[in-house]
This record gives C-alpha cells, sequence and structure tokens, in this order.
C-alpha cells in the first residue's frame, strides 16, 4: 500500500516509522453520519496492525504493547480501531491512524515510580496521642471495681 501522504510510513515517535505494509486499512460500511446514504456508503475504515509481526518494534517494545493492551488484542494478536464518525472515508482514515499513533505514545510512555514519603515527626507524634487518648476512651468502657 502506497502511504496516504507519501512518507515512508506512520511516524509516531521523533525517528520511529511504522511501514504501511504493516497496517491494513480495510473500509466497510457502517451506521453513522450520512442519512440514508451512509448503508451503501463504505465510509468507515477499520485499521489492524499486528504488534508481534512488526519490524519497528524490538522485542523489550513489543512485550509492553502486548502486556498494557491484552483486552484490546484479537487472537490473532492485531490491536484495531474502528473510525466511522466523519462522512468521508479520508477523513475516517485520518482518524484511525491518529489514533493508532495516539494510543502508541501513551501505552509506549514510561510510567513515574512512586517514591514513599516519611511521616513527619509532628503527624507521628499526632498519631501515638490519639491512640492513647482512644486507649484511655476503651478503658472508661466496662465493668466499675469499688474497693468497698
Amino acid at each position: 500500500m502506497e502511504s496516504p501522504d507519501g512518507s515512508r510510513g506512520l511516524n509516531w515517535r521523533e525517528g520511529r516509522w511504522i511501514p504501511w505494509s504493516e497496517i491494513l486499512l480495510r473500509q466497510q460500511t457502517r451506521g453513522g453520519p450520512g442519512g440514508q446514504h451512509s448503508n451503501r456508503s463504505a465510509t468507515a475504515v477499520e485499521l489492524r496492525w499486528s504488534i508481534r509481526q512488526s519490524r519497528a518494534l524490538n522485542e523489550a517494545e513489543k512485550e509492553t504493547l502486548i502486556a498494557k493492551s491484552s483486552s484490546r488484542l484479537d487472537k490473532d494478536g492485531f490491536i484495531r480501531i474502528l473510525a466511522s464518525e466523519e462522512r468521508s472515508a479520508a477523513r475516517n482514515r485520518e482518524r484511525a491512524i491518529e489514533r493508532l499513533k495516539e494510543w502508541l505514545r501513551l501505552s509506549m510512555r514510561r510510567e513515574k515510580t512512586r517514591t514513599p514519603t516519611k511521616p513527619t515527626r509532628a503527624s507521628q507524634k499526632r498519631r501515638l496521642d490519639d491512640k492513647k487518648k482512644r486507649s484511655q476512651i476503651k478503658k472508661g468502657r466496662g465493668k466499675h471495681h469499688d474497693d468497698h
């Protein structure tokens, strides 16, 4: 398939490309905008791309994508994106490609590791004081024994 914009592939990150030959685009009929004509025109676009078979990613990136998006993959390991919001097949194709780019960017972003914080001295003191007060309240309950 020749690229829609004449480039060598889908540029999803600076210097990173997915060859157009790996991305499968198919038009199909769908409901949506267009009135009575919408059921006869193949304006919806289905984009399919196999993470496992891609030459654009290394093994670590493939594993990351598969782990993060296992619910979005079909049984053959393809990610499937459907765009049918627009009346034009060309605009739906652009939207599907943009969604793939955005999904790749978000999925490949490293999540920041949480650094646990220590409680302050004042909060530790408040906690212990509250525990002592609670303990006194509980000790005050129950049977009282008089020494008479």
